[in-house]
């Protein structure tokens, strides 16, 4: 027990409370798991709470007076849904899809909404306080997409805000493209991961577990 007898006692006191508060946030803090996918040669991930599971790239149709970002829409086991190309969505130059591109699919206010990415490499485990803020040199008006950074293994990862990715500010939607401001915040080391069994992801209750 701390002795709180001596002139220093009001110190010896204030620092106990604050050594008790940070053991209280140790234990507080719970890693959230978190789906780390490729773009443009860059990493980037979305919470796996905001992902409802992962596909390979079936055939879409594209749509006529679409937004532009939209590649076209999908069939997903008899329901239709919207293709949405993150590449175009982030500023990002466009490329055809191959074998290694996924889909993300999210649900968003009681709709599906498919996020085209290039590749799925793997499901991280990221603590809230390994999260850093975009740094003040790179912030665009784009940046409002960005829940942060985080670093993973020998390689920064941009953190999403899928609500935000999926809603369209016009000022944002400015012709300087969104890569000025991630080219310099990661660089994946070696080839871009193999993705031909990437996990599907299932609703909360599931969440986490692989088919």
């Amino acid at each position: 027990m701390t002795d709180f007898s001596g002139p220093d006692r009001i110190y010896a006191f204030a620092d106990s409370v604050a050594s008790f508060e940070e053991e209280t946030q140790a234990v507080q803090e719970t890693p959230l798991p978190w789906v780390v996918f490729a773009l443009a040669g860059e990493w980037y991930a979305l919470p796996i709470a905001a992902v409802q599971e992962i596909i390979r790239v079936p055939e879409i149709t594209r749509v006529p007076d679409a937004p532009s970002v939209v590649r076209g829409v999908a069939n997903l086991r008899g329901r239709v849904l919207p293709v949405v190309d993150l590449r175009l969505r982030l500023g990002l130059p466009a490329v055809d899809f191959d074998a290694s591109s996924r889909i993300l699919v999210l649900p968003a206010r009681g709709r599906l909404i498919g996020l085209l990415v290039d590749a799925v490499s793997n499901i991280e485990r990221i603590r809230p306080s390994e999260i850093q803020p975009i740094p003040p040199d790179v912030i665009t008006e784009r940046s409002h997409y960005f829940r942060g950074v985080a670093r993973m293994d020998d390689r920064l990862t941009v953190l999403l805000d899928s609500e935000h990715v999926l809603r369209v500010h016009d000022r944002a939607e400015s012709r300087e493209p969104a890569s000025n401001a991630n080219s310099s915040l990661s660089r994946p080391s070696g080839s871009r991961p193999s993705t031909s069994d990437s996990p599907t992801l299932h609703p909360a209750k599931k969440r986490g577990t692989r088919k």
